[in-house]
């Protein structure tokens, strides 16, 4: 036992002189001296053999935790904890309410010559006015978890005006802009029977009305009231289920809207995605991929675990369709690295120069390239989107209207 003890001592360092004791239990000390060369040189060699031990034990520790790094991996499992959609999750809460400030900027165009060009005298002329600011609040309610790896949702997207960043405009500025009700109802009622547009033509002149009027700013984004629409609202109530008509409240309009999205579980780069729009992988206005909405994004979570090369499908009710979007450059932000995309060129193409475009058009009735005939999703009603200012569109639409002004930098997406 004393050979153990002594043995152990000198692995740890430590020297003591030797003691023993004479038959009259006295405690001697040896003559050791711990001064000597050889004690000297026996306690360097055992210092070394310490220090060597010291690094040897946290060696192993560095490589035991980089080993059990390497098998379980806690990066990732801590990643799909947090991106898997659960109730009460981090990424989850994200996505139920998301906790950015979004905001609506609306430019209108005020018609600067409504009786001359009414009058067939010349071509349209417009103004561009805005800023008009709104604050998105968007969330996800009503959520259900479903057994395959999905969670149900009803999306709302409402509106708070925004007056500072408005910079000076207001909602109720006087501007002249299409009379949408007018325009609306003679295109739905175009190839209906003779008497019936008939009948619409003597109201129209009974209530003198014309496509061009003067409203607010708000009245043409929110709704204004108009006999052809409250008519329209009474003898037509399959076409339309309101009576006043308003261009951006109709663009958000989500009244019986829902979706399912992907929580992940079972493929987690699909986390936020969505499977289904209204209970269906297709939007009913296209046909073939045009209406395709599955897998997209709504914006408000995107594809985990992406490749720069890889891109994006993007979507938002208002557009009436999905849009790829492709990487374009990366970016720094906060420390962080990041990818910036843009929305593919000639998006808006109807199989001019994307063949498979070509069932963007509406029965075979194409629009100028750079124009998206939309009425399909507005009850009818003659739309058609662009990008800003007709941006990329054939050069004809430009030429029809004086006072647009594409600039690739304050217009593209």
């Amino acid at each position: 036992m004393k050979d153990i003890v002594t043995n152990w001592n000198k692995l740890l360092g430590r020297t003591y002189s030797s003691v023993y004791t004479d038959n009259n239990h006295r405690i001697r000390r040896s003559n050791c001296d711990l001064n000597s060369p050889r004690n000297v040189a026996l306690n360097l060699v055992h210092g070394r053999f310490k220090r060597i031990l010291t690094l040897a034990f946290f060696g192993l520790i560095t490589f035991g935790s980089g080993l059990l790094i390497l098998l379980v991996q806690p990066y990732e499992a801590i990643f799909k904890l947090k991106c898997i959609f659960s109730d009460g999750g981090e990424i989850f809460e994200l996505w139920r309410k998301p906790p950015v400030d979004l905001y609506l900027r609306v430019f209108l165009f005020n018609v600067t010559n409504k009786d001359a060009f009414l009058n067939g005298e010349e071509k349209l002329r417009v103004q561009e006015v805005g800023p008009y600011v709104y604050r998105e609040v968007m969330s996800h309610s009503e959520i259900r978890f479903n057994d395959n790896g999905t969670v149900s949702a009803v999306p709302s997207h409402p509106l708070i005006w925004v007056p500072e960043l408005s910079e000076g405009n207001q909602e109720d500025d006087q501007l002249i802009l299409p009379h949408i009700a007018l325009l609306s109802i003679a295109q739905v009622t175009s190839t209906s029977s003779f008497v019936t547009r008939l009948g619409l033509n003597i109201v129209i002149r009974q209530t003198n009305s014309q496509p061009l009027v003067q409203m607010s700013a708000k009245e043409f984004m929110f709704g204004y009231h108009s006999t052809l629409m409250t008519l329209g609202y009474q003898f037509l109530p399959t076409w339309v289920n309101f009576e006043k008509l308003g261009l951006i409240d109709r663009m958000y309009d989500f009244e019986g809207d829902y979706e399912t999205v992907f929580t992940g579980e079972n493929d987690i780069t699909k986390t936020g995605l969505l499977d289904t729009y209204r209970g269906s992988h297709q939007l009913p206005q296209w046909e073939g991929n045009c209406g395709n909405i599955h897998n997209a994004s709504d914006g408000t979570k995107f594809a985990s675990y992406l490749n720069e090369n890889d891109t994006l499908l993007f979507f938002r009710k208002s557009l009436c369709r999905s849009h790829t979007l492709v990487r374009v450059n990366s970016t720094t932000a906060s420390g962080l690295d990041g990818y910036i995309y843009h929305i593919e060129p000639n998006a808006n193409d109807n199989g001019k120069h994307r063949p498979e475009n070509a069932c963007f058009c509406s029965d075979g009735d194409c629009l100028p390239t750079g124009l998206l005939d939309v009425h399909g999703c507005y009850y009818g009603f003659p739309i058609a989107t662009s990008f800003p200012h007709f941006l990329d569109a054939d050069p004809k639409v430009r030429e029809s209207v004086d006072g647009t002004n594409p600039d690739y930098q304050k217009h593209h997406s």
